[in-house]
């Protein structure tokens, strides 16, 4: 058996590791993916879930300083010999490039090609374990890397599309819905974030970007709006300092629009599941 055939079967051995694969997409960069990402990943782990957190963002990745592993060497199953995923969690497990360079300010200047075949890599060098869900963050657009994650993990639950509400992103937003559908991946839904500031004094809620095209992609296209999530300094305070909004601040509206966003998620991918089966 060549080299290439035993890739592939550690390909395939590692995806029938995982019940469920979501894919995190966005139109445009700055929107806030990579943190709605890493908290549906804790959100499921919360709900009981078993999650891995896979980041194909070469570029720019971010889900190490949003886990909070930066710098944690990456392991290798004594059994298999192969390195695995960095436990984040009792029952998170993350993977991003980010760990396999040698610093932050390095940055990787590939073309398409390298970028796919790394993407691959992510399931035929490593050792994954049992998951009921992987969250896969994508760069944003609808580039390579999306493309190669698709063609990789060949059957996929879902996408979660994030935005912003001003029309310039909207506009990038029906790209990433075109490209779904074009690939016939259900569209989980659309979370809406940095929607609106809340006075910490008055309460009152303030529009930041002002937009009114998602209320017709959403009807146009019968997408759901999974969550609305408002400017919250401790989003980025978390962020930063690599800790789950979804759980630190699980009282406060945009957490609990997130865990709501979980449920919703769960709901629809095992359901479909189950369908599926029948």
């Amino acid at each position: 058996m060549g080299e290439k055939d035993t890739k592939d079967l550690q390909v395939q051995a590692n995806l029938a590791k995982i019940k469920h694969r979501i894919v995190v997409m966005s139109g445009k960069g700055g929107v806030g993916k990579s943190f709605v990402a890493v908290n549906l990943a804790f959100g499921l782990a919360l709900q009981g879930k078993k999650v891995g957190i896979l980041d194909v963002d070469v570029h720019g990745p971010s889900i190490a300083k949003l886990t909070n592993i930066e710098g944690k060497p990456i392991e290798a199953n004594p059994e298999s010999g192969l390195p695995m995923p960095i436990k984040v969690a009792t029952n998170v497990y993350a993977l991003t490039v980010a760990s396999l360079i040698s610093s932050d300010d390095s940055p990787l200047i590939w073309r398409g090609p390298l970028k796919m075949a790394l993407i691959k890599q992510f399931f035929s060098d490593f050792d994954w374990p049992e998951l009921d869900y992987l969250v896969v963050d994508c760069p944003p657009g609808t580039g390579d890397e999306p493309l190669s994650v698709f063609q990789t993990l060949g059957s996929v639950d879902g996408t979660v599309i994030v935005t912003t509400p001003q029309d310039v992103a909207i506009l990038d937003v029906k790209k990433s819905v075109s490209f779904a559908e074009q690939l016939k991946v259900p569209i989980l839904g659309i979370i809406e974030n940095m929607k609106y500031f809340r006075c910490p004094n008055c309460d009152e809620q303030t529009a930041i970007f002002k937009g009114n095209q998602l209320d017709k992609l959403l009807s146009d296209h019968s997408i759901e709006r999974l969550a609305e999530l408002e400017m919250d300094p401790r989003i980025a305070q978390t962020s930063d300092e690599g800790k789950p909004y979804i759980y630190h601040y699980n009282g406060l509206p945009s957490a609990i629009a997130l865990m709501k966003a979980v449920e919703n998620i769960i709901d629809q991918v095992e359901e479909n599941a189950a369908i599926s089966e029948m």
